[in-house]
């Protein structure tokens, strides 16, 4: 919707069912990543530019090796996360709300 070509969202029990715009597209759990071809549960692939990876409010991140997972006991302003999103030991790596909305608009400046 906003410049994306196309949006594939996945889903572990079912979809969530919303009239999504026509681009958006609900396929079943997410296998593996080989390359930037996704592989899903029902068999289908997609090649991808990016991969969001959406946990809820738990912060557990089981489907990260150790040397990527951010370990921290301060929610309010966890470590090694520049204005709280972008982990400073590997930049390709973004943790979208990870701290308490403590600076949320600063994030939005």
């Amino acid at each position: 919707k906003y410049g994306a070509k196309s949006i594939t969202s996945s889903y572990r029990s079912k979809p969530m069912g919303f009239k999504w715009p026509e681009n958006w597209k609900e396929v079943p759990l997410l296998q593996k990543v080989v390359g930037k071809t996704a592989h899903f549960k029902d068999g289908t692939t997609k090649d991808v530019d990016a991969i969001i990876l959406c946990t809820g409010y738990l912060h557990s991140f089981p489907f990260l090796t150790d040397d990527l997972k951010l370990k921290t006991a301060n929610r309010m302003w966890p470590l090694d996360l520049y204005e709280g999103v972008v982990w400073e030991k590997n930049p390709k790596l973004s943790y979208i709300g990870m701290q308490d909305q403590f600076y949320t608009f600063n994030m939005f400046d």
